[in-house]
């Protein structure tokens, strides 16, 4: 009884009209507006509870997402009806009975032997652990269950992935994804039409650096699924820089006892070179231009266009450019 009376004196004393007393009595005061902090507060913690016990008490009604799990499928076989992840479940009953099952709903579960299955039942049965509850109404009230022979196919992933290179970079090489193809799995009807599989979509801005990264694919449609989750992606970067080399014109498949010459002899090529290989190229010519003998049969102009090869493969050469793009020719024919 002395505790209560305690208790009832400093809450009391928090609408007390005293006076604010002078400073030499300061530390006293700030000692009783903590005590009277603290009155409330347990008040406050003590009035919240009783009003938690009183309400809860009483019947609600509300409305859960309860979640479906079909069980009991075969592994040769996979489920091709479509069947929604929750079934809406209105509930009612007592306050501390609804708490537990709208923080934690049972999952129902739905075997695959049966093709048409009664939900509303089914929820009933499950729920009917929780004696207090009432189940008014399940939304969808039936489920349609069908399966089909599962089949299995091998389709290449394609990148969906887009870089933008800092100006003067560039790829030293196709990008590689590890690995380059997924296992889809489904239904006959529903993989046939599956000829490729994405990633997810990513765009890579202002890139001057060696990229590596696993990217995720997208998502698997209705009745489908795959056997990755993500793919390695990599990318090689380097800065490159501009480089151009004189190369002669020959001519191939060119007949016995036939001449050709070009004017004029030879063309400039332009090219990007990685700045680490400028070096090492600046002494060599890395393509060759020719042109086939029955191109220039075909021909009544007098000009015609070389083509450019890359015959060392040991460098990352882009070409620029080649000039001049046409050049005249003068067929020797012998006597």
């Amino acid at each position: 009884m002395s505790f209560l009376s305690t208790i009832t004196e400093r809450v009391r004393g928090l609408f007390s009209d005293e006076k604010e007393p002078g400073i030499d009595e300061s530390d006293n005061y700030q000692a009783q507006n903590r005590e009277k902090i603290i009155a409330f507060s347990i008040a406050f913690f003590i009035s919240v509870c009783l009003w938690f016990i009183v309400n809860l008490s009483r019947d609600f009604t509300v409305t859960i997402q309860v979640p479906i799990q079909v069980a009991s499928v075969p592994e040769d076989e996979i489920v091709s009806s479509e069947v929604p992840e929750n079934a809406t479940v209105n509930v009612s009953g007592e306050g501390w009975n609804i708490i537990s099952v709208y923080n934690n709903p049972p999952r129902v579960l739905l075997t695959a032997q049966s093709e048409e299955i009664n939900l509303s039942e089914q929820m009933r049965n499950q729920i009917g652990a929780f004696s207090d509850l009432n189940i008014i109404q399940v939304q969808p009230t039936t489920v349609t269950i069908r399966t089909e022979e599962k089949a299995t196919k091998r389709v290449p992933i394609v990148s969906n992935i887009q870089l933008n290179l800092r100006e003067r970079f560039g790829l030293l090489n196709e990008p590689v994804m590890t690995p380059d193809s997924v296992t889809v799995s489904g239904t006959s009807s529903a993989i046939d039409t599956v000829t490729e599989w994405r990633t997810e979509g990513i765009q890579f801005d202002n890139l001057n650096t060696d990229i590596q990264r696993n990217i995720a694919l997208e998502e698997p449609g209705q009745g489908l699924s795959i056997d990755l989750e993500t793919v390695n992606y990599q990318a090689r970067v380097a800065e490159f820089t501009e480089a151009e080399v004189r190369v002669p014109i020959r001519t191939v498949n060119l007949p016995a006892g036939r001449a050709v010459t070009y004017n004029p002899s030879s063309i400039t090529v332009r090219f990007d070179v990685p700045i680490d290989q400028y070096s090492q190229i600046r002494d060599i010519r890395p393509f060759q231009a020719y042109v086939d003998y029955s191109v220039i049969e075909e021909d009544d102009s007098g000009r015609i266009q070389p083509e450019i090869e890359v015959v060392n493969t040991d460098f990352n050469i882009r070409i620029r450019s080649f000039q001049p793009q046409r050049v005249s020719y003068f067929r020797i024919v012998p006597e």
